[in-house]
């Protein structure tokens, strides 16, 4: 029965929803996608529970079960040997990808966080520029400022030698008219 969503499955085998999909695309665990959810079989994550991470067998779809005679004593005790073995094995590999996987997982995180300190650094770029180019406007601004202050000056200037000068010729006409009359 799929009842267990990928994530309640990860919870109950204390992996990552990674390792669930990994399981579920080499076929240890069936899986049905209902919307954009998937679910996980039950049985599939009891068995895994059960086993441990290093006795999950392949479930094929459409396999048929294949018929076994049986063994000897010798050949038992020789099978089990290797069975052993093999799931030793196993555990090992599967406890290497785990640190692997856990390692992968830091180094994802260093990389996000990498990222951020990039954007930090652009922004931080981008307002030095900024204050740079505002720097330079002002300095502008300035000049334009002192240029206009300077022909302010000058043109109070004229216009004082031109009120003395209209003063002066009003008062020799005035005084012309004066002398005439």
């Amino acid at each position: 029965m799929f009842n267990r969503t990928r994530q309640d499955a990860a919870d109950m085998l204390h992996m990552s929803t990674r390792s669930i999909d990994r399981y579920i695309k080499s076929w240890k665990l069936r899986s049905k996608k209902i919307g954009k959810i998937v679910y996980v079989h039950e049985q599939d994550v009891q068995n895994i529970m059960g086993w441990g991470a290093s006795r999950q067998e392949v479930i094929m779809p459409n396999a048929e079960p294949k018929s076994t005679s049986l063994a000897t004593g010798e050949e038992v005790g020789a099978l089990n040997a290797i069975y052993q073995d093999l799931r030793q094995e196993l555990k090992e590999k599967d406890t290497m990808i785990q640190e692997l996987s856990h390692k992968l997982g830091r180094a994802e995180e260093i990389a996000k966080n990498s990222v951020s300190l990039i954007e930090f650094k652009k922004s931080q770029f981008l307002l030095e520029e900024s204050k740079t180019y505002l720097n330079k406007e002002v300095n502008n601004l300035q000049k334009t400022k002192n240029t206009l202050q300077e022909e302010l000056r000058y043109e109070k200037t004229s216009n004082k030698i031109l009120i003395v000068f209209v003063v002066v010729l009003l008062v020799l006409s005035a005084s012309i008219w004066f002398i005439k009359i």
